[in-house]
């Protein structure tokens, strides 16, 4: 009988790895494991959508149960480089369409308050485990050739910089090839872009010339790390001075005239690198505007104003995200642009968003209940309220480790009668706000703008400024909207 169990468990198991293998939709990927640690955690996959700034975007958001199990199927159109936030951990792998991957996570360690609220932490990267040994053969060819190459890559620097031994690299190159014979089309790019700064290395100031060969004729890697290295090697400082004369001139022109992006487009595509690939092209455009922001090259509201059209004028839809991206990245926290949305559950455990608050300024704040300045100025906000109550709008938004820590202050200061938002729904939001350190106070206008950012603190000038930007806002609305006036002759 025991026999018996024995073998129908072994029959099971191995139909469990059998359908953890098969019946995966083309299109689609399959995540199953057990992972007690992380019982009752609902894990978010992402992918970079932009690789230069960086920014990533949601793939799949799976919840593991109580016990530890997932079994998780999700849409994937192409080969894709994820990863996942597991506390102190960033797991990362390259996943396919129509696979399944049996995945092992490190041991669970949550990150503490400070790292949590910190913007520069990083967490210790690793890779994302997979126990099924079909699904490892793509992860594990790309980690033990990125191993190698980098060894062979920084053991040979002197004689690849500063000798520039093109036999040196044909020879690195060589081995690598006869090391690792692993034939697929994801690996084959990803050696072709590793070679590509290998042999950058020995052909200094001939960029043209790769560009031309390697990437004139090919589509954008958007989901390739390796791709876009190459990419930000070969197309920093790029503009303008290395366009060739035919397009410089007008393009830089065109930029000064604060021309419609396609147009600015165009005139760079009168460089013969970019005449047959137009996202390209658009692209390396769209990074130039951005190192100029930053380099001050160029006035920022052109910059702005062309990237801004870029999110409509670009022709693909891959370009006009990383318009899109790259403007809310220069345009951040900038006075006068749209205030970062939130939603974030309140002490009435309502969800609320900023768009609950338009209509009045409001004066956004970020405090820990545990910071003596932060109670501090609490109490400072306490008399605004009663002050400014109909005018300004008073929202904080609290940044203690648990909910009920923010319930537990609020009951034991019913004096504070305003809007207070636990930020644990949507940590993201101290990102959005640049929050280094509390309190931190940001003055947003009734059309959802910032008005001052940063603003002052409630004990410094603040009270001055706001009485100013809330004069200057409503003569700009009588501006806009006069009041009809009667007279004896018209009524």
């Amino acid at each position: 009988m025991r026999k018996s169990g024995i073998l129908c468990g072994l029959m099971l198991l191995i139909l469990a790895q059998a359908s953890a293998t098969t019946d995966v939709p083309a299109d689609s990927v399959r995540f199953t494991g057990h992972q007690p640690e992380y019982a009752g955690i609902n894990l978010v996959f992402e992918r970079y959508s932009n690789f230069i700034i960086p920014e990533s975007v949601p793939v799949a958001s799976m919840r593991i149960d109580d016990n530890g199990h997932f079994d998780f199927t999700f849409a994937l159109a192409e080969p894709t480089y994820i990863f996942a936030d597991l506390g102190r951990f960033r797991a990362s792998a390259y996943i396919e369409p129509g696979k399944s991957y049996q995945l092992v996570f490190p041991p669970f360690q949550p990150r503490t308050q400070s790292e949590r609220i910190n913007p520069h932490f990083q967490p210790e990267e690793v890779m994302l485990g997979i126990a099924n040994r079909e699904a490892q053969l793509l992860n594990r060819n790309i980690t033990e050739f990125d191993a190698m190459f980098d060894y062979l890559f920084h053991g040979n620097a002197v004689e690849l910089f500063v000798h520039s031994n093109a036999d040196k690299a044909k020879e690195i190159q060589t081995r690598l090839d006869t090391l690792f014979t692993f034939s697929h089309p994801t690996f084959d790019r990803h050696k072709e872009l590793r070679y590509l700064k290998l042999w950058h290395m020995t052909l200094r100031r001939q960029d043209r010339r790769f560009i031309s060969e390697y990437l004139s004729h090919s589509p954008i890697n958007y989901n390739l790390p390796a791709f876009w290295d190459i990419f930000t090697t070969l197309f920093t400082g790029f503009f303008p001075g290395k366009y060739s004369d035919d397009a410089r001139e007008s393009l830089l022109s065109s930029i000064r005239n604060r021309e419609r992006f396609d147009s600015i487009a165009n005139n760079a595509a009168k460089d013969t690198l970019f005449t047959n690939n137009r996202e390209l092209n658009e692209s390396v455009v769209l990074f130039a505007l951005y190192e100029a922001f930053y380099r001050k090259d160029l006035a920022e509201n052109t910059i702005l104003a062309i990237t801004a059209s870029a999110r409509d004028y670009a022709s693909t839809a891959n370009t006009r995200a990383l318009a899109t991206q790259f403007y809310r990245k220069m345009a951040l926290l900038r006075p006068g642009t749209d205030a970062p949305d939130f939603s974030l559950i309140d002490q009435d455990g309502k969800r609320r968003q900023l768009e609950d608050f338009k209509g009045k300024f409001v004066y956004l704040n970020f405090v820990h209940t545990k910071s003596f300045n932060c109670l501090r100025d609490l109490q400072t906000l306490e008399q605004f309220q009663r002050v400014f109550r109909r005018e300004l709008q008073l929202v904080t938004i609290v940044i203690d480790d648990h909910y009920e820590d923010m319930e537990l202050f609020l009951k034991n200061n019913k004096q504070y009668k305003w809007d207070f938002l636990h930020f644990g729904a949507s940590p993201r939001v101290l990102f959005d706000y640049n929050i280094q350190a509390v309190p931190a106070y940001y003055l947003i206008d009734p059309n959802g703008k910032l008005s001052l950012s940063p603003a002052p603190a409630p004990e410094e000038n603040f009270r001055e400024l706001f009485v100013d930007r809330l004069r200057s806002f409503q003569r700009e609305e009588l501006r806009r909207n006069p009041p009809r006036e009667r007279s004896i002759f018209r009524w």
